[in-house]
């Protein structure tokens, strides 16, 4: 109903600031149209939903007027789902069609969301097959009143909700090619909190949050990097051990307003001994800035 050509805008809540971005084009012909980031109320979105709907909605509004290069026109909206509020497991599963694994993963889900069944949305995706021959799904749980809230103040702010996407799905439609199917670490350090992508074989593999962000590692870098290496690391020794096997990750890309801070590159590739650097956008952005990575991966999203 909305037409193929329809253009939509992405929406990044974050912790202090929203961030909005319009691209015209898709894949590597994709051109900025405007960006715009705002700050919003602390602790705007959190568990228990959207606290002051009516005034964030006017900050996602204003944000669309005042976009540079130029204002964002289109009215549909793709919202990034903060990963500190998804609950992301990869589960092994016998071999199956898609009715069956529907069927199965709210029983699997059962054992490790923190909160009823039926409190949630789910989603899932096939990832790949182990050595054993069981399938490997990548399932996500969102709380309903985060969703719900989501949507309805978009709709207060004027606009229709597409859809809404893991902040690490949208990093590596924004920062990995399409076909690129080498294992990547995508490290997205936010303001409060860091996230861990394991990307491979050309889909996410494994997603991990850690409570450690951009304001630590300003107040305190060696200490805090440190407690994010190690969780890199982690992720990394935690996804051979699934897969069977040394997986060589050729680099981590760095995204996040975390990525701008000094040396951050640096002192974490000298921690993990992995090439690391700030992502480079696949599509033509032109001073392009690491903090609106997840927005722009967010905008590339096709109806």
């Amino acid at each position: 109903m909305l037409g193929l050509k329809s253009a939509t805008f992405g929406l990044d809540i974050g912790f202090n600031t929203l961030k909005v971005v319009e691209v015209k084009g898709t894949g590597k012909g994709a051109h900025l149209v405007g960006a715009a980031e705002l700050p919003i109320p602390e602790n705007s979105l959190n568990k228990n939903g959207i606290q002051k709907r009516n005034e964030l909605s006017q900050v996602i509004r204003q944000a669309t007027l005042v976009a540079k290069p130029h204002r964002i026109g289109a009215n549909i909206a793709v919202c990034g789902l903060p990963e500190s509020l998804v609950f992301t497991k990869t589960l092994d599963l016998p071999k199956m069609n898609d009715a069956e694994i529907a069927k199965n993963i709210p029983f699997q889900a059962k054992d490790f969301l923190p909160l009823p069944i039926e409190e949630t949305y789910m989603d899932w995706q096939t990832v790949g097959i182990l050595p054993d021959g069981k399938i490997e799904v990548l399932m996500v749980a969102t709380p309903k009143v985060i969703v719900d809230a989501i949507i309805d103040t978009v709709k207060l702010a004027g606009f229709e909700l597409l859809g809404l996407d893991t902040k690490p799905v949208a990093l590596t439609r924004a920062l990995v090619e399409e076909k690129d199917t080498n294992g990547y670490l995508i490290l997205d350090i936010g303001a409060q909190t860091s996230s861990i992508t394991c990307y491979d074989q050309g889909t996410v593999k494994l997603t991990s949050t850690i409570a450690c962000g951009g304001d630590k590692v300003r107040e305190e870098p060696t200490s805090a990097l440190k407690v994010i290496s190690n969780e890199v690391m982690h992720s990394v020794k935690y996804y051979q051990n699934r897969i069977g096997q040394t997986q060589v990750f050729r680099k981590i890309i760095l995204a996040g307003g975390g990525a701008n801070l000094p040396d951050v590159a640096r002192i974490i590739e000298g921690l993990l001994k992995i090439r690391t650097e700030i992502g480079k956008p696949v599509a033509d952005i032109k001073d392009y800035n690491p903090k609106f990575a997840s927005a722009l991966g967010l905008a590339m999203k096709e109806i």
